[in-house]
């Protein structure tokens, strides 16, 4: 009679098996402590994070609070600088024209040309000159910026166009008077047969090359 005794492959003793069941709570403890210390990490990063988007926040409000100071600040110092300007050209400018053979008979200042019902202005014209037959409008700006140009010849034609419907038959010369220019503006504006008032000291002088015709509407 065999006597063998079979033994499974799968049989642990009782401390083998606790054993086992140590190494797996050690590790599983192990698996929570490195679990918890990185939440705790994305807690801290996370808060982080909330911290610098809150500091944007309220830097991009004080950007903000700063550009309106300063757009305000600069429009009151635009303004300034116009009234300046204007101030600067008005005075002297009935001489100036005359030193170039203008004849000036009157001129006036802020003048606004309306629809034929004086619903709406067509044009504003800083200062106006007469002398009978020819009339000069001057655009003041204190700095001239890129579009100044183009706006200002759009405007004499507005303006030859409404003195048409009056029946108005003066011939029409422009000028453009600036506190800051530079050379490239100055030249764009003498190639369009407009004069040139252009600060010198503390008054302006006029800028018109040997042989220009000035542009007539």
């Amino acid at each position: 009679m065999d006597t063998t005794t079979f033994q499974s492959p799968y049989s642990e003793t009782f401390e083998q098996i606790m054993s086992t069941m140590k190494e797996l709570t050690e590790k599983h403890n192990q698996n929570m402590l490195e679990w918890e210390k990185a939440k705790e990490q994305r807690n801290e990063e996370w808060e982080r994070i909330k911290q610098g988007w809150k500091e944007v926040r309220e830097m991009h409000g004080k950007n903000e609070k700063m550009v309106e100071e300063n757009n305000r600040l600069i429009g009151k110092l635009s303004n300034s600088f116009g009234e300046l300007a204007e101030h600067l050209v008005a005075p002297n400018i009935v001489e100036k024209f005359q030193v170039i053979g203008f004849k000036v008979e009157k001129w006036c200042k802020n003048v606004e040309i309306f629809t034929p019902d004086l619903s709406k202005i067509i044009a504003e014209i800083d200062i106006f000159i007469e002398n009978g037959d020819t009339a000069i409008v001057v655009e003041v700006k204190s700095k001239l910026r890129e579009n100044h140009l183009k706006e200002f010849i759009n405007k004499m034609e507005k303006f030859r166009k409404y003195s048409d419907r009056k029946q108005d038959r003066r011939k029409f010369i422009g000028a453009i008077a600036a506190a800051i220019l530079d050379e490239k503006q100055r030249q764009e504006i003498l190639n369009e047969g407009i004069y040139v008032l252009e600060q010198t000291g503390d008054t302006m002088k006029i800028t018109a090359p040997e042989g220009f015709i000035p542009r007539e509407w």
